[in-house]
């Protein structure tokens, strides 16, 4: 029997079964080394084609949506735990890091005054327009602490020539984690080596809304603490908000608008809280 899950096809045969993916890129290695480092938090490959790959069928268990978003960020603590390494690294890359966002900080600040300046013209603002206007100081807030921060970050790594990095499985939300006898991370396709970071950045990103973030966030630092200039990093990226545009009608222009400066308000909350700060009490 064939029962489809998503893009994943699986196969019930007797009492066994199995989930059969398009295979994508090559993963044997990625697998072999994560074994060797003793991390085996994902479906173990039964079968490998040319074009396809079949796991082990992992049999999910109830569990809460804060308990799942727990045990997901756990997980990944322990992925970059047990993966991470000092590397060479051109301080060529930091440089163009630190250009590109302020490039990107620049391009937004740019946007939003001139977006200001033709809402302040108007005799009578749209709904949409008066919520930009009421929130604007906290979207150049947001903005003005990008640019610093980034600032700041250049300084402690314009001289560095190593770079901590880990496996990052860089695809990273709660439809690609399952909870099992323990934690799976699934969908290792976009898998990198490269900062810790990314993996917390995009996942924040996407589900920011869908967790108590303080609290996952001090799970995973308590679990592997991450450096000054990781911390900076994460911070600059999160911070910065998205282009408010008008998206359809008003009614749909004025949720777009409120769900970046709801972004913007719950971020800049997560980033003045204590949240890296290690717990004495954990290990």
């Amino acid at each position: 029997m064939i029962k489809y899950k998503g893009k994943a096809k699986i196969i019930v045969e007797e009492n066994n079964k199995c989930v059969v993916k398009k295979k994508k890129k090559d993963l044997s290695e990625l697998y072999d080394y994560l074994a060797l480092k003793g991390f085996d938090s994902y479906p173990k490959v039964i079968d490998e084609q040319d074009d396809e790959l079949r796991y082990e069928y992992i049999e999910s268990v109830f569990t809460t949506e804060d308990e799942k978003g727990k045990e997901l960020i756990k997980t990944v603590a322990d992925l970059h735990f047990r993966t991470t390494y000092f590397k060479d690294v051109s301080r060529k890359k930091y440089k163009e890091i630190h250009y590109k966002i302020i490039n990107n900080v620049d391009y937004l600040k740019n946007y939003y005054e001139k977006l200001i300046l033709k809402i302040d013209k108007k005799e009578y603002m749209s709904p949409y327009e008066y919520l930009i206007a009421r929130n604007y100081s906290i979207i150049i807030s947001a903005l003005m602490y990008a640019e610093r921060e980034i600032n700041s970050w250049y300084k402690l790594v314009q001289n560095k020539d190593t770079e901590r990095v880990s496996i990052v499985h860089n695809n990273l939300r709660t439809s690609h984690f399952i909870r099992g006898d323990k934690g799976y991370l699934l969908n290792w396709d976009y898998s990198v080596v490269d900062t810790p970071v990314l993996d917390l950045y995009k996942f924040y990103k996407r589900e920011y809304d869908k967790y108590n973030f303080k609290t996952l966030l001090r799970e995973y630092n308590n679990n592997f603490q991450l450096s000054n200039e990781e911390i900076k990093l994460f911070c600059v990226l999160i911070s910065i908000p998205d282009k408010i545009e008008i998206k359809g009608n008003m009614i749909d222009s004025v949720r777009n608008a409120k769900k970046i400066l709801d972004y913007i308000y719950l971020t800049n909350n997560l980033i003045t809280s204590s949240v890296f700060k290690v717990e004495s009490n954990q290990t």
